[in-house]
């Protein structure tokens, strides 16, 4: 009797719905035995071999009954908005005294196109008018706060808060239909001041709370081209706040001055993200992107927790894609991911520590995955499991070409990472090393221009000097945005 295996995906493996009838069934069997079968032209065993199990899963009553409601039992419904799929760079380990490394990457991605559900954008534009804002930032501030008002749909809300040394809301929020107080509010944007950051973000949480509905996506954008001082820790907490309330915020720094590893917390707190505007004229489209992307969420609150064996621990989690970064693994072993939009998947990638002296096949991990449907606010449940084979002598497989092309990348964020924290303890030497390897890599991978802008800091850096705030700002956000390989 064919053995049921609840992880794979048979509906998938011969392109059906889950709801396929019989005669559905038998004619992709056909399909796909023709266009993969060994002896035909462009034959592959391997996707032959795959529809064929399919096949004997699902042509079969009692089994496919058995199937579906394993699927179910493991949070593997078809009902979801969203995939969820694990690949490991092996499946078989060595028995060893000692630890061993493996890694697992989780690819989420939306399974069709759900604009047509879009939910209420409940939104608080907050603006630094400090004085450093003055002359075409601020122009080009205005204009895409403009741009932005014109791509509302007239039942979202918005408010327009500006801050410099105090804070100021411009616009209370309200329906975008009003938009003579909107446009009101651009117009009456002039620089001055000093920059405290928490002042404006607090303002415009409270915009954004008075009207926070479970079935709006509520959100804080924050302008900014300067450092706040002293208020630091309290805007931390404002944004962990706010993420527990299922509030957004996205950072948005323009220029050089602003501190990138304090809106990168602040963003990543707040469940958004941080973004590097390098010149006054990309704001409109900076902003143009943000909006783009939470009016095509899929899924939000979305989190890994891990269910790990006793000798298996998890030793780090990087977000791949839509961008790079590393993501934070509490004790109870629960990472926040954020949410997920149509045509942006998210990757992750999981470094598990493995101490494993007996022989056989072990779940070595469960993982979890929880989130928020967009369009219904129901919370969706699915799960993996992570098996691994230990043996005398393991079978030796390649590692999956698209785990390569994502861990090299990973790695080159991180080597620059590591550059700047050894510089923040006074090891230049160090800090040299990583972002000379950063740039082998850069130019190996083919990103000539970033590997030369690592080469040029680290001149600086070995002459005695400071990186350059343009230099860290490129490397950092360039880095975490490397291009993927083509799937």
């Amino acid at each position: 009797m064919p053995t049921i295996d609840p992880q794979k995906d048979y509906y998938a493996a011969l392109g059906i719905p889950a709801t396929a009838d019989e005669d559905q069934i038998k004619k992709a069997y056909r399909d796909k035995a023709r266009q993969y079968h060994p002896d035909s032209a462009n034959g592959d065993a391997a996707l032959f071999r795959v529809a064929h199990e399919a096949y004997e899963i699902l042509q079969d009553a009692a089994l496919r009954r058995a199937y579906d409601r394993q699927r179910e039992g493991r949070g593997l419904s078809e009902e979801a908005p969203f995939t969820f799929e694990l690949l490991q760079n092996t499946k078989y380990l060595p028995i060893l005294d000692t630890s061993q490394m493996m890694y697992v990457m989780l690819d989420i991605r939306a399974k069709k196109d759900l604009r047509s559900s879009r939910r209420r954008l409940n939104l608080a534009l907050v603006i630094d008018r400090s004085t450093s804002m003055k002359g075409t930032r601020m122009q080009n501030v205005k204009l895409a706060a403009k741009d932005l008002l014109d791509s509302l749909y007239t039942e979202d809300r918005l408010s327009i808060v500006a801050f410099s040394d105090r804070a100021e809301v411009l616009a209370p929020s309200d329906r975008v239909g009003n938009t003579r107080v909107f446009n009101s509010a651009i117009a009456a944007l002039t620089p001055s001041g000093g920059t405290e950051i928490y002042q404006g973000l607090l303002a415009g949480l409270n915009q954004v709370t008075n009207d926070a509905l479970d079935t709006s996506i509520n959100h804080v954008i924050l302008l900014t081209d300067g450092r706040t001082y002293g208020d630091e820790d309290q805007a931390l907490s404002a944004a962990r706040r706010a993420g527990a309330q299922n509030i957004g915020i996205s950072a948005l720094g323009i220029g050089e001055d602003w501190n990138d590893v304090f809106l990168d917390k602040l963003a990543r707190y707040g469940g958004g993200v941080s973004q590097y505007i390098r010149t006054p004229s990309q704001v409109r489209q900076v902003l143009r992107e943000q909006i783009q992307g939470l009016t095509n969420t899929v899924a939000q609150r979305m989190a890994l927790t891990f269910g790990l064996a006793s000798d298996v621990r998890v030793n780090g989690v990087q977000r791949a894609t839509p961008y790079i970064e590393s993501l934070e693994c509490t004790q109870e072993n629960l990472v926040s991911l954020g949410s997920l939009t149509v045509g942006e998947p998210v990757t992750v990638v999981v470094e598990l520590v493995v101490n494993q002296s007996e022989g056989g096949e072990r779940r070595v991990a469960r993982i979890n995955l929880e989130a928020e449907e967009s369009s219904t606010a129901n919370r969706i449940h699915l799960r993996k499991d992570i098996n691994v084979t230990f043996s005398t002598n393991p079978v030796v497989e390649p590692v999956p070409p698209r785990m390569l092309n994502v861990l090299a990348r990973v790695s080159v964020f991180q080597l620059q990472e590591r550059a700047w924290g050894a510089l923040e303890d006074g090891n230049s030497r160090q800090a040299t090393r990583y972002l000379e390897a950063a740039a082998t890599q850069l130019f190996n991978l083919g990103y000539r221009e970033l590997g030369q802008a690592a080469m040029l800091e680290v001149g600086r850096i070995s002459q005695g000097g400071d990186p350059t705030g343009t230099g860290r700002k490129k490397l950092r956000y360039g880095t975490r945005a490397l291009s993927m390989p083509s799937e």
